[in-house]
């Protein structure tokens, strides 16, 4: 990683994602250097399974108008590339100064990074392995990269955003199941309308106390 924000962060982002194939390197945007990460070896969770995490997280009031875990929110169509709408959402997150500084993860995707460098800014909610799970899912069916992170933040870019209300509610059900700090701290953020913010938003940013 480097040891510090970096010139043209984003075109250097948008340069090592399109060589992750080639060097089994995956990059990232971070807020300011760290070395509180762990990398480490193994299947980062590929044993994990993001519909069953959710149900295991689900109680009675979670997310009305839900009365129980209605299962995982239907696919969408991708409305761009999702490579090439992440490397978008870099340049909006350094241009905007959220995070400049580089690191590249020995891991074949994304959604894996979390779990290959065992962060821990979801730890007080979730492990890493199920982070990279619900990640995996999110990717599959949303288009969903991840971008960039902090201590308890996470950037991603979302090229296949949910259409109908409906299957956008139940990815709503999803973010509070993953992520409830958001919902319960920001005095900002509507519950009644969230799910119609998924249906719009190309970016999530989610963060955990």
């Amino acid at each position: 990683m480097s040891d510090g924000p970096v010139m043209d962060a984003d075109d250097r982002w948008k340069r090592l994602s399109a060589r992750r194939g080639e060097t089994g390197l995956y990059p990232l945007l971070l807020e300011y250097p760290d070395d509180s990460f762990g990398p480490v070896d193994g299947g980062h969770g590929a044993d994990a399974d993001a519909d069953a995490y959710f149900r295991g997280e689900w109680m009675d009031d979670s997310w009305p108008p839900f009365e129980t875990w209605p299962g995982l929110a239907a696919p969408a169509e991708a409305m761009a590339d999702p490579d090439v709408w992440a490397g978008e959402v870099a340049t909006a997150v350094v241009r905007e100064g959220r995070a400049r500084c580089l690191a590249l993860v020995q891991t074949a995707r994304g959604a894996d990074a979390p779990a290959a460098l065992s962060w821990r800014g979801a730890a007080h909610h979730m492990t890493a392995q199920e982070l990279a799970a619900v990640l995996r899912s999110w990717e599959h069916r949303f288009g969903v990269r991840v971008v960039g992170l902090g201590h308890g933040s996470l950037y991603l870019s979302v090229a296949a955003p949910p259409t109908d209300a409906h299957q956008a509610r139940v990815l709503a059900a999803e973010h509070y199941l993953a992520c409830p700090d958001v919902f319960h701290e920001d005095p900002d953020l509507d519950w009644s309308t969230y799910h119609e913010e998924l249906m719009r938003l190309r970016e999530w940013r989610l963060w955990w106390d």
